[in-house]
């Protein structure tokens, strides 16, 4: 069981990495503008509906990514598959919804995102160790 809870705390925190390291690429691809005050709320949500479907589209691809990483990193640290992949995805899920919540995005973005997020992360958390349930390959 320590395995499990150490897995999903390492898939979290790899999770959250893989979307800073994906937002800090994403900013370089498609980049705010230099004046953007980042503390004004207001010139945040005048930046965000202007965006493109490109930058939107960015950025689910970096959630989904640190579900799947974050789910994969959990099941190789439990030495098992299990409950544990899904916990980086749900702090993805839940941070995608707050972000949602707090920032004007495109009404196809939040379901988009949520979806593309649980994807990842079942695919995330169908790789590493075959579960207990599941026998091992034979050659």
């Amino acid at each position: 069981m320590l395995n499990r809870i150490l897995g999903a705390v390492v898939g979290v925190v790899v999770a959250v990495v893989v979307v800073m390291v994906w937002q800090t690429v994403s900013h370089l691809v498609f980049p705010p503008p230099r004046d953007l005050n980042w503390a004004d709320a207001a010139a945040v949500r005048a930046f965000m509906q202007q965006m493109s479907v490109p930058a939107f589209l960015s950025v689910i691809l970096g959630y989904a990514g640190a579900a799947f990483v974050g789910g994969w990193l959990a099941n190789l640290v439990a030495r098992r598959q299990g409950w544990q992949s899904w916990v980086p995805a749900g702090f993805v899920v839940l941070g995608t919804i707050y972000t949602v919540s707090q920032l004007p995005h495109p009404v196809w973005y939040p379901a988009t995102a949520i979806l593309a997020i649980l994807w990842a992360g079942l695919l995330g958390g169908r790789m590493g160790p075959a579960r207990e349930d599941q026998p091992a390959a034979t050659t």
